[in-house]
């Protein structure tokens, strides 16, 4: 579906449509890229710390609740988040700025044109 908005003289189209715009052809701004990615990388670490915690007290050789059972769960939580944003920020920011080149490269030089997957796994591999 297209949405029309006017903007004082000129009539600006917003397309809906995937047949236009297909997603092997959008392009993921640099910031956005980096935002979103300090944001998932804070998320998940910040969700799984308690897990994390309790499976490192399992592992203990002095046993779980010598190491601390189930007390101060969340303690160091806030350096584990501060700690997984840049590198999670980094690695988002690499992935989709590299995506574009790579399959510009794969169509370029016909290496698995028709496999887009492929540019998806060496941008992870470019990020990482």
């Amino acid at each position: 579906d297209i949405n029309m908005a006017s903007d004082s003289d000129e009539v600006i189209l917003y397309a809906d449509d995937e047949a236009l715009h297909p997603a092997s052809e959008r392009h993921t701004p640099f910031l956005t890229a980096l935002l979103a990615g300090g944001c998932a990388g804070t998320s998940v670490d910040v969700a799984l710390f308690p897990i994390d915690t309790v499976k490192t007290r399992l592992q203990s050789p002095q046993g779980f609740l010598a190491s601390g059972g189930l007390r101060g769960i969340y303690r160091g939580i806030g350096a584990a988040a501060a700690g997984s944003a840049p590198g999670a920020a980094l690695f988002f920011s690499v992935y989709e700025t590299s995506k574009p080149l790579v399959r510009s490269a794969q169509e370029r030089y016909g290496i698995a044109a028709d496999r887009p997957e492929v540019s998806h796994m060496v941008s992870a591999s470019i990020g990482e």
